[in-house]
C-alpha cells in the first residue's frame, strides 16, 4: 500500500491514538529541530507533517499572537487530535497532501518538519510545491532519520522480529518511509532542484523514552508501543496473532537491558537539515 494511503488511513489513526506516547518519544528530536529554527515573534511558519500538533503548539507559542502557524498533514485523525490540543487554538490546521496542496505563493517565513518530509510519492514535485509557498530567503529546518542500522529504536525490534520472521528485506535509498532520507546523496539534489540553497545537514544523536503509560513493566509497555508503530509494526500488519505473540515475547526480552529510570530508553540518530528558500 502507498505511504499516502496508509497515513490517511489506519497508520494515521494509530498515531493519533498513541499521541501521548509519541510526543514523549519524539520530544528530544523535536526540541533539537525547534531550537535550530528559532522561530521569531510575528513569523508565518509551515509545519510539514504536523501530526497531532506537538510541534505546531510549540511554534504557535514562539511566533506569538502576531504570527501564524499552518500545520499540514495527510492524516485526518491526527489533524483532529491537533485541533483539540492546547496551544493549537490559533493554528491553521489542514488535512491534505503537501505535495499538491494549493498553498498561497510566497506566504511563509519558514518551513519546519519533524519527521514529516520523507514520505512523498514524488519528492521533487512536493519540494517544488513547498518552495513556492515560501518567501524568498525563508528558512528551512527539518529532522529526518539517518539509516535504520544507526537507530536502536528500530534495530532492537527488527532483530526480535527477525528471530521469528527471518531477515527484513532492504529497501532502496529514497523509498518513501521513515528512512527514506537517510542519505544526503538522495535528498540534497531534491532540495537543490526545487530551488533551495545553502543546504546543510548535521548528525544529532538523541535518547528517547519508548513505551505506553501504565502499570505494566517498562519493557512490556515499550513492546506494546513498538508493535503498534514503527518498522516492526509494519512488518507484522498481516501476521496472525500467534506470530505476533512470539515476536512480542522476544521483543520484551530484547528491551529489558535498555531500562533506565522507569522507561525503556533507545537511541536515535537524525540528520538536522537546514536550507534557504
Amino acid at each position: 500500500m502507498a505511504e499516502a494511503q496508509m497515513w490517511s488511513g489506519s497508520l494515521g489513526r494509530i498515531w493519533a491514538e498513541n499521541a501521548e506516547a509519541l510526543d514523549r518519544q519524539l520530544a528530544p528530536a523535536g526540541a533539537v529541530a525547534l531550537a535550530a529554527l528559532a522561530a521569531r515573534q510575528g513569523e508565518r511558519i509551515l509545519d510539514l507533517g504536523c501530526g497531532a500538533g506537538a510541534t505546531t503548539a510549540a511554534l504557535c507559542a514562539a511566533v506569538g499572537t502576531g504570527g501564524r502557524v499552518t500545520g499540514v498533514d495527510i492524516s485526518a485523525d491526527q489533524v483532529a487530535a491537533a485541533r483539540v490540543r492546547p496551544g493549537c487554538e490559533r493554528a491553521e490546521l489542514v488535512v491534505g497532501d503537501a505535495q499538491t496542496w494549493p498553498f498561497a505563493p510566497a506566504t511563509y517565513d519558514a518551513l519546519f518538519s519533524r519527521f514529516g518530509g520523507m514520505f512523498f510519492a514524488d519528492p521533487p514535485a512536493a519540494y517544488a510545491n513547498l518552495r513556492r509557498a515560501l518567501k524568498p530567503g525563508a528558512r528551512v529546518v527539518m529532522a529526518v532519520w539517518r539509516a535504520m542500522e544507526l537507530n536502536s529504536w528500530a534495530t532492537v525490534p527488527a532483530a526480535a522480529g527477525a528471530e521469528v520472521l527471518g531477515p527484513q528485506a532492504t529497501t532502496p535509498p529514497g523509498t518513501p518511509g521513515p528512512f527514506g532520507w537517510a542519505e544526503p546523496e538522495y535528498f540534497a539534489p531534491i532540495l537543490g532542484r526545487a530551488g533551495f540553497t545553502a543546504a546543510s545537514w548535521s548528525e544529532v544523536a538523541v535518547t528517547m523514552e519508548v513505551g505506553l503509560s501504565g502499570d505494566a513493566p517498562p519493557a512490556e509497555r515499550a513492546a506494546k508501543m513498538l508493535l503498534r508503530i514503527g518498522p516492526l509494526a509494519r512488518r507484522l500488519q498481516d501476521q496472525p496473532p500467534a506470530v505476533r505473540t512470539q515476536v512480542e515475547e522476544r521483543l520484551v526480552r530484547a528491551l529489558e537491558p535498555h531500562l533506565g529510570d522507569g522507561w525503556i530508553r533507545l537511541g536515535g540518530v537524525i540528520w538536522l537539515i537546514r536550507a534557504t528558500a
